[in-house]
């Protein structure tokens, strides 16, 4: 009988590290737009575009992350690293005045950047090739960033509604200093020997090599600062990259042999379908927040509701349907009824449609201060989380099962990146829901969101029926081979 397989030492410290670096992140990403409206009075469409162009970029570093922790600085200097850039960009928040306030985002997605990929990275590294160990840590990984969500929305908008906004954003900081700590606690006692280590000659290199690679992070912040302040950047710039990408990825699959050839094309066919859903996903963080903060009924009970505690739902709800919906794809699978990675995508994109679809409905049952009642924002989350269910970790799946094997770590990466531009694009989805706040009471508000939220109905379930129409074509193709 064999014994139980005990998961790497480090396992605990990465666990911690990874919940209180997504604290930290969401409790920004959580509160950011609520506070260009509030605090700078930026209007709803200069706060959208900033959001989306940070976004953006926040799942567009960990490419540039990654390759330099592969090529120069290793997992644990780069985690070191960006947890560094990170704790100084939160605190760069609490700074008044908004040219800081560039400075300290263009900061935190460097850390991003650097932090993101590479913790990952660290904990594959600490399985062996084939350990059957591997997926279930890495699902003991996945709820440490789902409890730092839970935390960070639980715990952000009490503190910033008792103390500022300020004190919010230190909390974040805070959270950061606890991930640094936890991590070098980590790396004293937690065994975080990689499989691949540098030979002494490659230390020396790294010396030599360290002051010019943070000279070139610092440099990389004061770049990125100018771009979060130019609209052209989130307006063109970023989108015509988008379509430079998209034509890559295609030519890419059109060089492949056969069978690669076509379920490359398949493969491309779901990343761009989950720039779709994610720029509907990113929505609670950009016109749905808002809407909450303005047009929700926040009181239960005589507790007021922090806005920021609603986005806590989808965390909430991952936890509860994760194991559910694991068991049920894998007992479908057993009896050969398992959809295909694409029905999956499409029953997501339905899914996430549905639930701005509640909200949109939510806007005709108002209270006589013409505030929705909460629960419906309870029921529109828990239809946007299970599409989440059926799209996220689908997807990540499909990459490897659908790349061909030299190109998985790319196509990974593009995966990332399409989550990125979907970050992108719900800046500019969430342009139909602008309206000019304070000078529109919350009557003249309802119907802006309610026909912003059809419109996103409409997108989700359009793109749907175009990618059931490329599935049943694919289909065919593929089985004619």
């Amino acid at each position: 009988m064999t014994s139980l397989r005990r998961h790497p030492k480090a396992l605990p410290y990465l666990f911690l590290t990874e919940m209180w670096e997504r604290f930290g992140f969401y409790v920004v990403q959580g509160m950011l737009v609520l506070y260009m409206t509030k605090a700078f009075g930026f209007s709803d469409d200069q706060s959208y575009t900033i959001l989306g162009v940070f976004t953006a970029l926040a799942y567009i570093a960990p490419m540039i992350g990654g390759f330099l922790a592969d090529a120069f600085l290793g997992f644990k200097n780069a985690i070191l690293w960006g947890g560094i850039f990170l704790i100084a960009g939160y605190a760069m928040l609490t700074l008044p005045g908004y040219r800081d306030f560039y400075l300290a985002l263009a900061t935190i997605i460097v850390g991003t950047g650097l932090f993101k990929p590479n913790i990952s990275s660290l904990l594959g590294a600490l399985y062996s090739q084939g350990d059957s160990g591997r997926d279930s840590g890495f699902t003991i990984f996945y709820i440490g960033i789902n409890l730092g969500v839970l935390l960070s929305g639980l715990s952000s908008g009490a503190i910033k509604n008792h103390f500022g906004w300020h004190a919010g954003f230190a909390l974040a900081s805070l959270g950061l200093v606890i991930a640094l700590i936890t991590f070098w606690v980590g790396v004293k006692w937690g065994d975080m020997k990689c499989n691949v280590l540098p030979t002494l000659l490659e230390k020396k290199a790294l010396l030599l090599r360290k002051p010019f690679l943070f000279a070139y992070c610092i440099l990389s912040v004061g770049v990125i600062s100018l771009l979060l302040q130019n609209k052209v950047v989130g307006d063109w710039v970023l989108p015509i990259v988008g379509v430079f990408l998209l034509f890559f990825v295609f030519i890419l699959a059109h060089r492949q042999e056969e069978p690669y050839r076509k379920r490359l094309f398949m493969l491309n066919f779901l990343i761009i379908s989950s720039i779709v859903f994610w720029a509907i996903f990113w929505q609670m963080f950009f016109s749905a927040n808002l809407f909450i903060d303005r047009l929700v009924d926040k009181t239960v009970w005589g507790w007021n509701i922090p806005t920021t505690a609603f986005y806590t739902l989808e965390s909430i709800f991952i936890i509860l349907l994760g194991p559910a919906l694991a068991w049920s794809w894998h007992t479908l699978s057993e009896s050969n009824r398992n959809p295909s990675p694409m029905l999956k995508f499409i029953l997501a994109i339905i899914s996430v449609g549905l639930g701005f679809a509640v909200l949109a409905f939510s806007t005709y049952f108002h209270n006589e201060a013409n505030l929705v009642n909460p629960l419906w924002i309870v029921l529109a989350y828990f239809l946007i989380t299970v599409g989440e269910m059926m799209l996220s970790p689908i997807g990540l799946s499909a990459v490897t099962m659908l790349s061909p094997p030299h190109l998985t770590g790319m196509m990974m990466g593009v995966w990332f990146v399409a989550l990125g531009f979907g970050g992108l694009f719900a800046g500019m989805l969430a342009k139909l829901s602008s309206v000019s706040g304070a000078a529109q009471d919350a009557l003249a508000q309802l119907p802006v969101y309610r026909h912003a939220f059809l419109d996103y109905t409409y997108l989700a379930l359009g793109i749907a029926v175009i990618l059931f129409i490329l599935h049943m074509a694919l289909r065919k193709m593929l089985q004619e081979d």
